[in-house]
């Protein structure tokens, strides 16, 4: 269960997350929050989160793994009327995890580009940012006291109960990542790309970028002022909104 009058006591935010909806299982946070503000039974910055999500998918169509009651799989939706949300909302929905994860237990996660969390390269969390209409829905799945993981995960993923070996309480880490999430919002875009680039894993490293059906080597050296990727191959920068990167 998740127990929102906790949630609602560490939540500081003007709008987002004022109304929380909770349901046991559904297939998708994202479907499911759009279809309910469609209903009217969910208003704009709104919060849905769910125990257990048999259909989430991650980037790319890959499936996402949620374990009952242990992960934090939820979603929020925002009118896309702001222009600068289209830049902004990959970015700035990594950062508010990592800040809330160390205000929480104080341990240091970074991001993957675009937007993975991961531990010791290892993945915590993944982020899938839709536009539906006239919104965009963020949908986020947090590994929190995960202890077993499906096999075809398992050298992959990480949670944050296996870093710590004990359980934390996911109401006040959902608050924390929405109050940071709205203070980022106000945040001008290079403010915002410099944090992101200060808790990325890869900055100034050699990967492997999986674009298209092409895979690339070269230097990740940061981001644009779009949010795209630099990287850097045979001296010459190119930018990429889209991809895949290995360490």
């Amino acid at each position: 269960m998740f127990f929102i009058p906790l949630f609602l006591s560490n939540l500081k935010t003007k709008k987002i997350g004022k109304q929380i909806e909770y349901i046991r299982t559904t297939g998708s946070t994202n479907k499911t929050i759009y279809h309910m503000l469609q209903n009217k039974e969910i208003e704009i910055e709104g919060v849905l989160i769910s125990d257990q999500q048999t259909k989430g998918k991650g980037r790319r169509g890959n499936t996402w793994f949620s374990s009952p009651g242990k992960s934090l799989t939820f979603s929020l939706i925002l009118k896309s009327s702001d222009k600068s949300l289209t830049e902004k909302l990959p970015l700035i929905s990594g950062i508010a995890i990592i800040q809330a994860i160390k205000k929480m237990i104080n341990i240091d996660c970074q991001l993957k580009w675009p937007n993975d969390i991961v531990y010791n390269y290892k993945k915590l969390g993944g982020i899938l940012i839709e536009k539906r209409g006239d919104n965009f829905i963020i949908g986020i799945g947090l590994n929190v006291n995960d202890s077993d993981f499906d096999e075809s995960i398992q050298k992959q993923a990480c949670s944050i109960y296996s870093i710590i070996n004990r359980s934390v309480q996911r109401e006040p880490l959902l608050a924390f990542i929405l109050n940071d999430f709205e203070k980022l919002l106000n945040n001008d875009m290079e403010e915002i790309i410099k944090k992101w680039e200060s808790v990325c894993s890869h900055m100034n490293t050699f990967v492997k970028f999986h674009y298209s059906k092409n895979i690339l080597e070269g230097d990740f050296v940061g981001l644009s002022k779009n949010g795209e990727a630099k990287i850097k191959i045979n001296k010459k920068e190119h930018l990429f909104n889209s991809g895949v990167i290995n360490i």
